[in-house]
């Protein structure tokens, strides 16, 4: 992939500070990308500020809508826009509560996002990817909302890549299956049998969040200037068998 198209593309990632969403800002960033990272708490701010001196962060609520125009104000130019923020409660998700509250940041969120950048994406012809789940296709019993939200995504996905087509804005979906991370490791303390997940992945092992940063590249390169409306799934098998 040709460092020359990332040069200098301005790209925003929701929830950049870790995991997925961090491992796509730095192969953003290595190929000359001027990228900025959001991330909900005071603490968490200030430790990436700390850690992190080429990748811009700013402190963002996609639940509320006055903390994302505040960010829309401090962004001039937009090219890519990564859906990454996500929340997983596990069990706790039965109650009515707390539900609510993971459709508010997984399917209300990311449709806030996108909707209030839009503007701009148009402007430079730009694209959105948002970052899914095996859960759309692989029910999780303990996590109800979040497997819900995840699928409402990807119908999300399809609904705003044919709409916003007009504005030539690309929209895709990635969906990762089981990968290293926390919240792979909340969903792991769910459940009592992690010898028999891994035998349902046909590639017998978790995946890593740099191999989720490679997809996310591919649909935000001009290698994929005819694919839009798509969901790639980045779970070594496991959402086929």
């Amino acid at each position: 992939m040709e460092n020359s198209f990332f040069k200098n593309k301005n790209v925003l990632i929701t929830g950049g500070v870790e995991g997925i969403g961090y491992e796509c800002a730095k192969k953003f960033q290595e190929l000359g990308s001027n990228v900025t990272v959001t991330c909900l708490t005071k603490k968490s701010y200030e430790k990436f500020l700390d850690l992190e001196k080429n990748i811009k962060v700013e402190r963002l609520d996609i639940t509320n809508d006055i903390s994302i125009e505040e960010l829309k104000e401090k962004i001039n130019k937009l090219d890519i826009l990564i859906n990454n923020a996500t929340l997983f409660k596990g069990g706790i998700e039965y109650r009515i509560e707390n539900f609510a509250d993971v459709v508010n940041v997984n399917l209300m969120g990311v449709m806030r996002v996108c909707h209030t950048f839009l503007p701009k994406l148009a402007l430079t012809k730009g694209n959105i990817i948002n970052i899914g789940s095996v859960s759309s296709k692989k029910a999780i019993a303990y996590a109800p909302s979040y497997s819900a939200t995840k699928s409402a995504t990807e119908s999300l996905t399809k609904s705003m890549a044919a709409c916003w087509a007009e504005h030539n804005v690309r929209v895709n979906c990635v969906a990762p299956g089981m990968i290293e991370g926390k919240t792979l490791d909340k969903f792991l303390k769910e459940i009592d049998t992690v010898d028999h997940l891994l035998q349902r992945i046909p590639l017998k092992r978790y995946g890593s969040p740099v191999e989720v940063a490679e997809a996310v590249l591919f649909l935000s390169s001009a290698k994929a200037a005819y694919i839009t409306g798509t969901t790639i799934f980045v779970d070594g098998g496991y959402s086929i068998n």
